[in-house]
């Protein structure tokens, strides 16, 4: 790589985030590089993938199997993975420290969904749009494309996604004559009832803790209601008239005793537990929830579970909303292997390692065309089987300062939920943090 990028890249923290890529290296540079990415690799490369653990439905790890299934297509390019961190947290700092001060490896990494405006504007990846026909793009969700983009520029090539479902006790409904609800006050009343019988110390867990747990839930609970953290122009929108049904929604199911109040403290695997504990009706939880909810001997409730897309709110038209999850594959600008290292993250992204996902993954494929095929319907899933029925709504992830968006978000829900700020109150100061952190002033 030339010197002047480097040099660039190393006074890249000092340039702001809104600037993005382009202002970083200049666009001569910008242009270099993506002319660079087109170009087959010459002879045997390495590249290295950043990436955790790829769950396999048999408990094993499918990122060997793609690996190998890449070699037979591009024999020249060996990929050699370096183990990604335990969290999401974790992973970004370690490579927003790392590509920032200029390494050339990772080539590829495996990022979460909501990273890419971020690591767009800081010169953390290559905006890849350029780099594929603009067809190629078509067979993801729209949700997901969204996420990818910052100022008409992708950032990541697709790997797989996840969503929030929710799930339910099918022996507990049926025992009392209780349909699965369509509305979110339709759960309240059934699971009241199940309750005052005594078959459930809780009616409806989900993840309340001070975490990105939280913010997921609302993004869902804003849709539910009509609203969204921010409108499509990037304004706060979260203090307004939808807001409030959704997080009043979330505190009165603690008041009624349907929620129980250690939800502010619960994290995914705390509302999992309860579920699979046999201690609740509903669960509100990621595509993963089912296999762990029919885990023989780990699950209480194993042969007792159905799932279906989330309810909506009465006098609402719309129903199945579901925060978008997942991760993709981010491009480093600085790798020394370009050409192989797009090659690598767009076969990821297509037809062949997204059946092998469908397939054998304990994820979601994230390639519409492949969930609409006969071959997810044969897999008996039915959180692949009803994925297609749900409209995934991204978090306010369309901006560089994202974290501290979110941060605002789970904090002041939080307190509304547990009690100690009115909902009213705690929208006002959301509302307050997350202006402050769009303007870039840290929380």
């Amino acid at each position: 790589m030339a010197l002047s990028r480097r040099t660039l890249l190393a006074s890249a923290g000092s340039i702001a985030m809104t600037a993005g890529l382009t202002t970083a290296c200049g666009t001569n540079d910008l242009d270099d590089l993506l002319v660079e990415a087109k170009r087959p690799p010459e002879g045997p490369v390495t590249v290295r993938w950043w990436a955790g653990k790829i769950p396999a439905r048999d408990g094993g790890d499918m990122r060997p199997a793609i690996i190998r299934a890449f070699r037979r297509k591009h024999p020249t390019i060996r990929v050699e993975t370096v183990k990604g961190l335990s969290t999401t947290d974790g992973n970004r700092v370690a490579l927003t420290t790392q590509i920032g001060g200029g390494s050339t490896t990772p080539d590829v990494y495996l990022g979460d969904t909501t990273w890419p405006a971020q690591f767009g504007a800081n010169y953390l990846a290559l905006p890849v749009d350029s780099l594929v026909p603009e067809s190629f793009w078509d067979p993801y969700p729209q949700a997901l494309m969204q996420a990818s983009s910052l100022k008409g520029k992708v950032y990541a090539f697709p790997c797989y996604t996840d969503a929030a479902y929710l799930f339910y006790r099918k022996d507990l409904l049926a025992k009392h004559g209780i349909p699965v609800p369509r509305t979110w006050e339709e759960l309240e009343r059934g699971a009241r009832r199940i309750q005052r019988a005594g078959d459930a110390d809780y009616g409806f867990v989900w993840q309340g803790s001070v975490s990105e747990s939280l913010t997921c839930v609302v993004t869902e609970f804003l849709a539910d209601a009509g609203g969204s953290v921010l409108d499509r122009s990037g304004r706060v929108a979260v203090a307004d008239e939808p807001a409030q049904r959704a997080v009043s929604y979330l505190r009165g199911l603690v008041d009624a005793g349907v929620t129980p109040s250690a939800v502010t403290t619960f994290a995914e695997q705390d509302a999992m537990d309860a579920f699979a504990g046999g201690r609740a009706v509903f669960l509100r939880n990621w595509a993963y929830a089912w296999g762990m909810s029919e885990a023989d001997g780990a699950s209480k409730v194993a042969g007792k579970v159905g799932v279906v897309p989330r309810p909506g709110f009465e006098g609402r038209p719309d129903s199945g909303y579901a925060c978008l999850g997942g991760w993709s594959n981010f491009i480093n600008p600085n790798s020394e292997n370009l050409g192989a290292a797009v090659a690598f993250a767009r076969f990821c992204a297509g037809e062949e390692a997204q059946m092998m996902l469908l397939r054998e993954a304990g994820v979601l494929p994230a390639m519409d065309t492949v969930l609409d095929g006969p071959a997810a319907a044969r897999t008996g899933d039915p959180t692949i089987t009803t994925t297609r029925r749900l409209k995934l709504v991204a978090r306010p992830v369309q901006t560089p300062y994202y974290p501290q968006v979110s941060k605002a978000v789970y904090t002041q829900v939080n307190s509304a939920i547990g009690g100690s700020e009115p909902v009213g109150g705690a929208l006002r100061a959301a509302r307050s943090d997350i202006t402050a952190a769009l303007e870039g002033k840290a929380l």
